[in-house]
């Protein structure tokens, strides 16, 4: 029997990593950040994404974070510790780590560097699995990062094993819609924020987005429209989202993101470091 992480449409940020002069992660600005979020209503939290610049991460700075936010959130969100990386073995080490720090459940991205067939993915994932125990297991793809895709019928195999659940980041509406049609059991969160509203009306279980980082009341007002059927409010928040986004976004990766939040933060009063790590910062 699964665990259920969100028994209805969630917000989940995908957290950023702020990291201070000296090029570490900054604690007291990360902790500042996880409160503002949760006050603003998200449900949970995923640290150590592609947005926190999980491949530029140490492993040991992986647990860093992951320890940080599952204090900072003290039960107010669920905390989905992502600790995918190419290799079996550390991903598998990393995900007992980040369940004995007390995350609620773990991701893992698709192994990258290499291209990996679909019998490799399902080993591998099974191996997870295995790793993590009663404990949920988020699949996470993202192929214009790994270089490997993650089929419907791969992930209709994997949910039978016991996977709990997917982060989509595909930006692809039709493979969204063969997710949820081959796995409906599965906790199926949208990557993509312009695609939530149409995720959500495909039975989907909410966002693990970027933009959640700089807007959380507008993406949580969003899922509580749609929840609530009032659709019409919830379609002016879709264009709103569509709209931040594309703004955000602009420029190189995480850059207009982090700056966005820095100053949303220095208006709490917060000292949140703006600059991604080096190569992305450069």
């Amino acid at each position: 029997m699964l665990t259920v992480l969100f028994d209805a449409p969630a917000v989940l940020p995908a957290l950023l990593t702020p990291f201070d002069e000296h090029d570490a992660v900054d604690l007291a600005a990360l902790g500042a950040h996880v409160d503002f979020l949760i006050e603003a209503g998200v449900d949970g939290l995923m640290p150590c994404g592609t947005t926190g610049e999980t491949a530029l991460l140490e492993p040991d700075e992986v647990m860093t974070v992951v320890s940080a936010v599952v204090e900072a959130a003290a039960g107010r969100a669920k905390v989905v510790a992502h600790v995918g990386r190419p290799a079996t073995r550390a991903t598998a080490r990393l995900i007992e780590l980040a369940i004995d720090a007390g995350a609620d459940a773990v991701s893992a991205i698709l192994p990258y560097y290499y291209d990996f067939g679909d019998e490799q993915i399902v080993a591998h994932f099974r191996s997870l699995l295995a790793a993590a125990g009663d404990t949920p297991l988020l699949a996470y793809t993202f192929p214009a990062r790994t270089g490997n895709d993650l089929g419907a019928e791969v992930l209709e195999r994997l949910a039978s094993d016991g996977l709990a659940g997917l982060k989509d980041s595909t930006g692809s509406p039709e493979r969204h819609h063969e997710y949820l049609a081959a796995a409906p059991e599965l906790e199926i969160f949208v990557g993509s924020p312009r695609l939530l509203l149409e995720s959500l009306r495909g039975g989907s279980r909410g966002t693990v987005a970027a933009l959640a980082n700089l807007a959380p009341g507008l993406l949580v007002g969003l899922v509580r429209a749609f929840a609530e059927g009032r659709e019409q409010d919830a379609e002016r928040l879709q264009d709103e989202v569509t709209r931040l986004e594309i703004e955000v976004t602009a420029g190189p990766p995480l850059v207009g993101l982090k700056r966005a939040v820095a100053g949303t933060l220095a208006e709490r009063g917060v000292g949140y470091p703006a600059a991604p790590r080096s190569p992305l910062g450069i």
